[in-house]
């Protein structure tokens, strides 16, 4: 909605309000048929209201038109009488519709939101699916063709350097290709009963090349007692967290430490990843598990989105907290049944 179609649906309701207003002001009291006529018309403000601008519109309408019919109330009020109580009555039901339906509205608006960025991403996925299968095939073929030649050439051979550059940018761009194949494509489960006290002590010690190179110490704190077996896709959450160990590894500075912590709740086992980094800027985190979002200087931005997809597709949620200090933790919640 723009801003000269917020501004005529805005003049709209207020002729409205004052039209209905005019009525009641300008109609005999006596006339009591017609006033209660006049004050059902109020409704039609507030339906538009809220239909046009959610509850805080719908909330608007209802204040604006109670204040300015106010006067009129107590001009004619007599002591509490049958006729006052139904005029109060009236004002809770219309106050309490102006709740339900800017409720109902909004709802329906963050469904509708949902169903489109669904859409949107089935779409992007679609279309990253096929860009990455078509580009797999060639650089497959690349990275074998080079290995070949670097096999057949001798160590002083002063091309050997460039066809190991082109075997590293090769394998690059496979790892990528493959997180576009996995965004691209719907997640299938394969479950079974893992302990994850052994799946993230693999993780680390998967991640433990990486962080002794960047400088980084890793840390694992289990803070209960015995973490219960679940039912899960240990491929899938090894990946996940291998990502988020990954990612806090890159954005922590030498010297640092991350620490990844594993609690047992009443319904669910909660996995937090720290990192010592410089944190989430604010314009940032809304964008966080956005596909291709990024702000480093090389990936695919894919990494959280499929994070959050492997997460949601166990039924647990993902999300990000800011440090006291300094840096984010990820927690992952994985529900046990």
């Amino acid at each position: 909605m723009n801003i000269s179609e917020k501004r005529s649906k805005k003049i709209i309701i207020a002729l409205i309000i004052i039209g209905i207003l005019c009525l009641h002001y300008f109609t005999h009291p006596a006339k009591a048929y017609y006033h209660a006529v006049y004050r059902m018309a109020f409704y039609l403000p507030l339906i538009l209201g809220g239909l046009w601008f959610g509850l805080k519109g719908a909330l608007i309408v209802s204040t604006t038109a109670f204040i300015l019919f106010a006067p009129y109330i107590v001009m004619h009020w007599h002591g509490f009488s049958l006729n006052d109580f139904d005029k109060v009555l009236e004002g809770f039901i219309y106050f309490a519709t102006t709740i339900i339906l800017g409720l109902l509205v909004e709802r329906e608006k963050k469904e509708h939101e949902a169903r489109l960025r669904n859409e949107s991403l089935a779409a992007v996925g679609k279309a990253v699916s096929e860009i990455a299968h078509d580009m797999k095939t060639p650089l497959m073929a690349i990275g074998g063709f080079s290995r070949q030649v670097t096999r057949s050439l001798d160590e002083d051979n002063p091309a050997q350097k460039k066809l190991e550059i082109i075997i590293q940018e090769t394998s690059r761009l496979e790892s990528m290709v493959k997180e576009m194949l996995d965004f691209g494509k719907p997640l299938a489960l394969n479950r079974s009963e893992t302990q994850l006290h052994d799946l993230i002590l693999g993780c680390m010690e998967m991640s433990e090349p990486a962080a002794k190179e960047a400088g980084i110490e890793l840390e694992f704190h289990n803070t209960s007692l015995s973490l219960p077996s679940i039912s899960l896709d240990g491929l899938k959450i090894k990946q996940l967290l291998l990502n988020l160990l990954t990612n806090a590894i890159q954005a922590s500075p030498a010297g640092e430490k991350v620490t990844i912590s594993a609690n047992s709740l009443k319904n669910a086992i909660l996995i937090a990843v720290s990192d010592c980094g410089c944190g989430i800027s604010e314009e940032h985190r809304e964008r966080v598990f956005q596909p291709f979002f990024t702000t480093k200087g090389s990936g695919t931005g894919l990494g959280l989105s499929i994070a959050k997809k492997i997460v949601e597709v166990h039924g647990g949620a993902i999300s990000f907290t800011t440090n006291p200090e300094k840096g984010v933790t990820f927690q992952v919640s994985l529900p046990l049944t």
